[in-house]
C-alpha cells in the first residue's frame, strides 16, 4: 500500500494492496496539522497584543482545533489500514523530500498529541487568564503543538531533528517565563539536558547518512544491516537522545522540576503527550529501523525500564506536593512504556504502545485536576489541603478515574494496556523481570490513594472552595470520558497498533 502526495495537484493518492487505486480531493490534512498551529501563532500574538489577551486565547484553542478534528477524520481511513502521505520538493541537492506520513503506528500519536494540545489551551482560557503575557503563551503553544505533531509525521530523520528542536525551543520558554518557584534555572536545566539529547540524535543521524548516504527512513529499512559495533553505536546515541525526552533513568532528572513548575496546561502538554516523542523516536528508529542492535541492547534497556518504574513510584511516594507527585509518576510510567517495547512478544509490544495512549490521557487529566485544586484553593502541598470531597466533588471523581486508570485498576483503560505489558513479558520467558513490574502497580495505587485521600477526604475545609469553571471542567469531562469508553472497548486503538506491529 503506498500513499503518494502530488506537490503541484492537491490531492492525495490512495492505493490499495490490490493495486487498485483512487484519486481523494483533499485538503492535505497532515500538512495543515503543523501549518496552521505553526503559521497562524503570530497573529495570535498581534490579536493579543494589539486587542485583547482574551482572543488570542480564543483564536488559538479554534486554530488547534483542526488539527485534532483531522486526526479524528482519519481514523477511518488508518483503521482500514491505509498509510496517508503528503510529499513535497525539499532539498533535491540533498536528496530530501518534505514529506509526512501518517501511518499505523504514527496516528496513536498524532491523535493523543492534537487532541490534548487543543483541550489544554481550552483549559488555559480560564486557568492563566491572570497571567501576564497571554499572547506570546498561546503563540508558543500554538508552536509547541506543531512541533510535536511534526515528529511523529516525518518521513526523514532530518527533518524529524528540526521538529524536535522546534517543540524544545518554545517549551522552554512557556516554562521559563510562565513557571513557578525558580522558573528561569528550572527552564535553563530543561533545555540545556533536552538539547544535550537532541545533539545525541543528531549525532547518530550524521553518522547514519555517513554510513548509508540517505535519512529517508524508507531507504534506511532496505539498507541498514545487522548488529555490527557501528549500528549499535548508532542505536545508542538515538537512543540516548529518546532516553533523555522521555526521562527514562537516569536522564530524568529535568522531568520533575520543569513539570511540577511549568503553568499547569503546560505541565499536561509535557507530560502528557511530549515525553511521549521519545518513546515514539525510540519505537521507530530503535525497535522498528535496528532490530539488531535493538536485541543486543535489551538486556540493559529491559533492567532499566525496571529501576525506572520503581524510583519514579518510590520517589513519588515521598513527595507532598501534588505536581511533583504526578511528575514522578511520569517517570514511572515511562518505565513501563519502554519494558513493554522491549520484549520479544507483539502483545508486549501493543501494550508498550496502548500505554502511551492510556498514559497520555489519564496524565492529562490528573493534571488539570491539580491545576483545578490550585486555581480554587490556592495550594499544591497535600498536607495543606483536605476536605475537598464535597465542594470539589466533580474535580475529586475525574481525579480517582485518572489515578486508578493510571495504577492499572480494571476495567479503566490502562489495566488494559499493563495487562498486555505483563503477558508479553511472561510470553517473553523473563517472568522475574515481569513480575517486579507487576510489583510495581502497587507502588503506583499507593501513591494515587494517598494523594487521593489527603487532598479529598481527609478533614474539613473552614472555607468553600468553588469548582473549576467550566472551560477547565469541559476538557477533564471529555479526557475521563475517553477514559471510561476505553474501559468498554480498546479495538478502536489496539487494531491500529496490532497492524503497526505485526506489519511485513
Amino acid at each position: 500500500m503506498a500513499c503518494i502526495f502530488g506537490s503541484k495537484h492537491l490531492f492525495i493518492l490512495v492505493e490499495e494492496r490490490l493495486g487498485v487505486s483512487m484519486e481523494i480531493q483533499a485538503l492535505n490534512p497532515l500538512l495543515l496539522s503543523i501549518v496552521l498551529p505553526l503559521g497562524l501563532s503570530p497573529i495570535a500574538a498581534f490579536i493579543g497584543r494589539l486587542l485583547h489577551p482574551k482572543g488570542a486565547g480564543i483564536f488559538a484553542t479554534t486554530a488547534l482545533f483542526f488539527p485534532m478534528l483531522f486526526s479524528i477524520l482519519l481514523y477511518p481511513v488508518i483503521s482500514a489500514g491505509f498509510i496517508v502521505e503528503e510529499r513535497l520538493r525539499w532539498i533535491p541537492e540533498l536528496g530530501l523530500t518534505f514529506t509526512l506520513r501518517l501511518d499505523q503506528l504514527s496516528y496513536p500519536f498524532f491523535l493523543l498529541i492534537n487532541s490534548v494540545g487543543f483541550l489544554a489551551s481550552l483549559y488555559s482560557l480560564r486557568y492563566m487568564e491572570h497571567e501576564r503575557g497571554l499572547a506570546s503563551y498561546y503563540a508558543l503553544t500554538m508552536m509547541f503543538v506543531s512541533g510535536m505533531s511534526g515528529v511523529v509525521l516525518s518521513t526523514n530523520l532530518f527533518l524529524l531533528y528540526i521538529f524536535w528542536e522546534l517543540m524544545l525551543i518554545p517549551s522552554y520558554f512557556l516554562i521559563a517565563y510562565w513557571g513557578t518557584g525558580n522558573a528561569r534555572i528550572i527552564g535553563f536545566k530543561y533545555f540545556g539536558m533536552t538539547h544535550v539529547g537532541a545533539i545525541s540524535l543528531l549525532a547518530g543521524i550524521i553518522w547514519l547518512n555517513s554510513l548509508f548516504g540517505s535519512v529517508e527512513l524508507d531507504i534506511l529499512k532496505v539498507v541498514v544491516g545487522g548488529g555490527s559495533p557501528a549500528m549499535l553505536g548508532i542505536a545508542s546515541l538515538i537512543f540516548i537522545g529518546a532516553a533523555v525526552k522521555m526521562a527514562l533513568f537516569p536522564l530524568h532528572t529535568w522531568l520533575p522540576d520543569a513539570h511540577a513548575e511549568a503553568p499547569t496546561p503546560i505541565s499536561v502538554l509535557l507530560s502528557g503527550v511530549m515525553i511521549k516523542t521519545g518513546v515514539y523516536a525510540y519505537a521507530r528508529i530503535i525497535v522498528e529501523l535496528m532490530p539488531a542492535a535493538f536485541q543486543q541492547a535489551q538486556p540493559i534497556v529491559i533492567p532499566l525500564s525496571l529501576v525506572t518504574i520503581f524510583w519514579g513510584g518510590m520517589m513519588a511516594l515521598v513527595q507532598s506536593d501534588i505536581k511533583r507527585i504526578l511528575a514522578y509518576s511520569s517517570v514511572s510510567q515511562i518505565g513501563y512504556m519502554v519494558f513493554g517495547l522491549s520484549l520479544q512478544s507483539s502483545i508486549g509490544l501493543v501494550g508498550g504502545l496502548l500505554h502511551v495512549v492510556t498514559h497520555g490521557l489519564a496524565k492529562s487529566l490528573l493534571f488539570m485536576a491539580a491545576g483545578s485544586i490550585i486555581h480554587s484553593t490556592g495550594e499544591r502541598d497535600i498536607n495543606k489541603l483536605g476536605g475537598l470531597m464535597r465542594p470539589m466533588w466533580f474535580t475529586a471523581s475525574v481525579f480517582l478515574v485518572g489515578g486508578l486508570s493510571i495504577a492499572g485498576t480494571p476495567p479503566l483503560a490502562g489495566f488494559f494496556s499493563e495487562w498486555m505489558i505483563f503477558t508479553g513479558g511472561f510470553q517473553s520467558n523473563i517472568p522475574l523481570y515481569t513480575i517486579i513490574a507487576i510489583l510495581g502497580t502497587a507502588i503506583t495505587l499507593g501513591y494515587y490513594l494517598r494523594t487521593f485521600m489527603y487532598v479529598f477526604t481527609r478533614g474539613e475545609r473552614q472555607d468553600s472552595p468553588r469548582e473549576a469553571p467550566l472551560s477547565m471542567a469541559a476538557p477533564m469531562a471529555i479526557l475521563a470520558a475517553a477514559i471510561l469508553l476505553a474501559s468498554i472497548t480498546t479495538p478502536p486503538i489496539t487494531s491500529i497498533l496490532g497492524a503497526a506491529v505485526l506489519k511485513p
